[in-house]
């Protein structure tokens, strides 16, 4: 019942570490980001959530009210930035094409001019010749350039100007175009976003940032013979060229068809497979191939030192069991057969999952199998990716997709959650064993541990010049673990003990924890937006290093004191 401890350390511990740690990372690797929008947003939102959190601990207890609270304030966070988020894209957006649309008429007109000007001061020359070889004036033959300036009409104003908006809109415009992901000048004419000093994560980056694609090419994954991995082209058999000629479908297959249009995205790359049993002998193909690049990714990495490799070669068979129940429909890392047979045992791992973390056995409950029941849609839904989803690097359409994700999601918080159930076990063990409190080990073995994966990725985009997406990352992230986090995690404790209030006793290193959070939000605001006027500089990396040392140094202290 006191884990809480380990978990306020983590919380506030990752904080801090991504905050500090991996932003001074990200600014260094950057040499300064931009502070506006959407990083100052979060940076703000990241302030409140530790506020109010502190408030909830002040209070002595963890409720029903807390936890709607914590739920609460996160839910409206992602409402504000969907909402920015969707008013950008269909008003911001549209409006700065209208802009770009009007300029590219102006600046045609504006040639067209200069052109009728060229043509009319030619047509002067070849009349002042004609006129002085016969003797006459030309005859009102040719008009003169001003002439023609004077006749022409613009139907454009030589400035264009979009219409004048109301102030009560104009200031919506602003707060809400502030809030979303994108910046100010996207699509300016001649102008970089980074050059005009973006607005939290690019519009650049947002528009035109595919994820990595881990997969062979079509030809790799598509070996049956009724698809050409080089042209992408489907041979048909005899007996369908007869429905190409204009005979009727039959229902079956006007049904097939159908089915392939809401599956197979309409980019033209792939198809699904063309009969069940070319679906089953792609899956055995797409599994293999799917094996190899697993393992190529392990041992032929040359990123990866000799100790990686035998880490991951270690952590292999946890890698294959989350790969084989955590459904994945994501572009870069999906593969047709690998989600069809992750659909299917996927209800199996509930089971398992279950049996496990809450002593509840669905496989044969009261005469009657939970997991049994589960595997039905599982199943058909496996069946179905199989036969009608695309292969190779082909992409699902997002109204098969999106589930499908959401999902995986839900499995993959099951390993998280058994994951980080044995590790606190393992962390409590260490903590007894070497007589560590158990804040200290959270805020730094088990903080430094979540945040590796940050450090990674955040740092990877800031070398890719997604700066500004790391930034806003290192914020937004700890927001989702300190509301959801405490959210679940004291919701979990309640239904267990059966009391609706947790009694709570924030431990020195919490505290410590809490005013730092608060301390490293306000410098990086009054930095970036007061002092620096929308700009991070690298120098601000270092102060955020020291942070986080004294930080440590002075949890250290206070615990052991």
């Amino acid at each position: 019942q006191n884990g809480y401890h380990i978990s306020l350390g983590a919380l506030t511990g990752s904080g801090m570490f991504i905050g500090c740690v991996v932003a001074g990372a990200v600014i260094f690797t950057a040499e300064g980001v931009n502070c506006r929008g959407a990083l100052v947003r979060d940076v703000c939102m990241l302030m409140v959530t530790v506020l109010v959190v502190a408030y909830a601990l002040w209070q002595g207890s963890i409720g029903p009210h807390a936890i709607t609270l914590f739920f609460s304030l996160y839910l409206a966070f992602v409402l504000i930035v969907l909402i920015a988020d969707i008013y950008h894209r269909t008003v911001v957006l549209p409006r700065i094409a209208r802009q770009n649309q009007a300029m590219e008429r102006q600046r045609q007109l504006e040639e067209g001019q200069r052109a009728q000007e060229a043509a009319g001061m030619a047509l002067d020359d070849v009349a002042r010749e004609h006129s002085e070889r016969v003797g006459g004036d030309g005859g009102g033959v040719a008009m003169s350039s001003d002439e023609m300036d004077a006749n022409s009409t613009n139907p454009f104003d030589d400035n264009y100007q979009e219409p004048k908006q109301k102030p009560i809109k104009r200031a919506i415009n602003t707060v809400l175009a502030a809030l979303s992901n994108y910046d100010k000048n996207e699509g300016a004419t001649g102008t970089s976003s980074r050059e005009a000093g973006g607005w939290g994560v690019e519009s650049d980056d947002v528009l035109h940032e595919r994820p990595i694609v881990l997969h062979g090419a079509n030809g790799v994954l598509n070996r049956h013979n009724h698809h050409n991995p080089t042209t992408g082209q489907i041979n048909l058999e005899e007996s369908e060229m007869s429905d190409l000629s204009g005979q009727s479908l039959s229902p079956y297959r006007v049904l097939e068809d159908s089915m392939d249009q809401v599956c197979v995205a309409p980019d033209g790359t792939s198809y699904s497979a063309h009969n069940w049993f070319g679906a089953l002998h792609d899956a055995k193909q797409e599994l293999y191939a799917h094996a190899q690049e697993t393992w190529a990714d392990i041992v032929d990495n040359d990123e990866s030192n000799k100790l990686d490799k035998f880490l991951l070669i270690c952590e292999l068979p946890f890698t294959f069991s989350r790969k084989i129940t955590v459904p994945i429909p994501c572009e870069g890392y999906y593969c047709r057969a690998l989600v069809a047979l992750s659909m299917f045992l996927s209800s199996f791992w509930v089971g398992l999952y279950v049996w496990v973390q809450h002593e509840t056995n669905l496989f044969w409950h009261k005469g009657f199998s939970y997991v049994g029941l589960m595997a039905i849609p599982t199943s058909i839904i496996a069946m179905l990716m199989l036969r009608y989803a695309p292969g190779g690097e082909g992409n699902l359409t997002l109204l098969v997709s999106a589930p499908i994700a959401l999902y995986g999601f839900v499995m993959a918080a099951t390993w998280i959650d058994t994951v980080a159930d044995h590790l606190v076990a393992v962390l409590d063990f260490f903590g007894i064993l070497f007589r560590i409190p158990g804040s200290i080990m959270g805020l730094t073995i088990l903080a430094w541990g979540n945040s590796m994966g940050d450090l990674s990725a955040d740092v990877t985009m800031a070398r890719k010049g997604l700066a500004n997406m790391a930034m806003t990352a290192c914020f937004a992230g700890p927001v989702f673990n300190i509301l959801i986090g405490l959210g679940m995690g004291f919701s979990t404790l309640s239904s267990i003990t059966g009391e609706a209030d947790t009694q709570v006793t924030p431990t020195a290193s919490t505290i410590v924890g809490i005013v730092f959070n608060v301390i490293n939000t306000a410098m990086l605001i009054i930095a970036g937006v007061f002092v620096n006027k929308g700009r991070i500089p690298k120098s601000y990396g270092y102060a955020a290093v020291t942070l986080y040392v004294v930080y440590v140094v002075t949890c250290v202290w206070l615990t052991l004191a």
